[in-house]
């Protein structure tokens, strides 16, 4: 039985058996939308979001969705009940820039320092991201690794991690200042899809382009760039056909990878809106 547990939250993307298989315990994010807060579980989906923020004065930017952590007392009680068990714990959360569950993870560590160890890390990702170092802590927690040495696999492989998505929902980047109001509503008007590249765990908006047929090219070009791929997942949110062109362009030119399609979870899609299309690829330490 492995030494140390693994703990992340609801932004990863992961086969629900692997979770039950590694014990992985899953904190859930809140999400606001308007002056209502959501669990974000197995209840809890995209397209619920996305129906009722648009039941919301969508022109107020105020009412988009927010990732809010869980309260203090729920990741406090995760820990404590992981503890019954180990008091080692290597807690692997989204991105810090797009969530504040990793901070709330720490703070909440800190309150447990002297009773466990607990080693929160940064992503720097979310979803499928999220889930191949979820995915890389807890095989190496069931071959018997420390929390400093999980922590030394996952440091190495974070930078390893790339996101390339297409998004036309372009009001859900105004927030955050990555476009502004006119260029949202230009944009939406126009059909325009704009393409994002996920930096130190950053979503930076980096080119538009107005056909699905265009996103798919340059989805494939931006796979197919890297020597050498371990993982690729492929994330389709109401994209329908689109995203079948894509995983069969990729299978042509990647026939020896196994290419793993996944939903992304809400607390993305609070950043993203729904229409999305993208890849994530983790190339591996070599």
């Amino acid at each position: 039985m492995a030494t140390v547990r693994i703990v992340t939250d609801s932004g990863v993307a992961l086969p629900p058996d692997f979770i039950r298989e590694h014990r992985i315990e899953v904190i859930p994010h809140r999400i606001r939308i308007g002056s209502a807060i959501y669990a974000e579980d197995d209840s809890f989906s995209v397209e619920e979001l996305l129906e009722k923020y648009r039941a919301l004065d969508r022109s107020d930017v105020t009412m988009l969705p927010t990732v809010l952590a869980a309260d203090i007392n729920t990741i406090l009680d995760t820990y404590q009940e992981v503890g019954k068990e180990t008091e080692q714990i290597v807690s692997i959360h989204m991105s810090g820039e797009l969530s504040p569950m990793w901070q709330q993870a720490r703070n909440a560590a800190e309150m447990m320092r002297g009773r466990y160890t607990i080693r929160v890390m940064d992503g720097l990702s979310a979803a499928y991201g999220q889930g191949v170092l979820v995915r890389l802590a807890a095989e190496a927690a069931a071959d018997g690794a420390t929390v400093h040495e999980i922590a030394r696999v996952l440091n190495g492989a974070i930078p390893h991690l790339y996101a390339s998505i297409f998004s036309e929902s372009l009001h859900f980047l105004e927030r955050g200042t990555q476009v502004s109001a006119s260029q949202s509503m230009l944009g939406t008007m126009l059909g325009i899809k704009a393409m994002l590249m996920m930096e130190e765990g950053h979503i930076i908006p980096l080119e538009k382009v107005q056909t699905r047929e265009e996103v798919v090219e340059k989805l494939v070009e931006f796979v197919t760039e890297f020597a050498s791929i371990e993982k690729l997942g492929v994330m389709e949110q109401a994209y329908g056909d689109a995203e079948n062109d894509l995983v069969e362009r990729l299978a042509e030119s990647l026939p020896e990878l196994d290419i793993e399609r996944f939903a992304y979870p809400p607390s993305l899609a609070a950043h993203l809106g729904g229409n999305v299309l993208g890849v994530m690829v983790y190339e591996g330490t070599y």
